[in-house]
């Protein structure tokens, strides 16, 4: 018995793991059913560009990361000083 659109929808939207039939189930759906086919690459564009975008906000510039260092190691150096900032 073939999933319905339904079941798909989700499955693809949900993090479980899947048994070895639910898989081929789902591959064979994705193979005869466009919209869900349509859906599913849309779900990993989307989580492909979310990815990306976590990485590029979160990248830290090696310069930053030097210039921070120091700051912490003027801070040991003078724990008073750290106080005043």
């Amino acid at each position: 018995m073939m999933l319905a659109c339904k079941e798909i929808v989700k499955i693809l939207s949900s993090s479980q793991q899947l048994k070895f039939r639910q898989k081929l189930e789902l591959r064979a759906h994705l193979l005869m059913c466009k919209h869900c086919s349509a859906y599913a690459a849309q779900l990993k564009a989307l989580a492909d560009q979310l990815k990306r975008n976590y990485k590029e906000l979160t990248r830290t510039e090696p310069e930053r990361v030097r210039e921070l260092e120091q700051k912490v190691l003027e801070s040991l150096k003078n724990p008073d000083s750290s106080e005043k900032q």
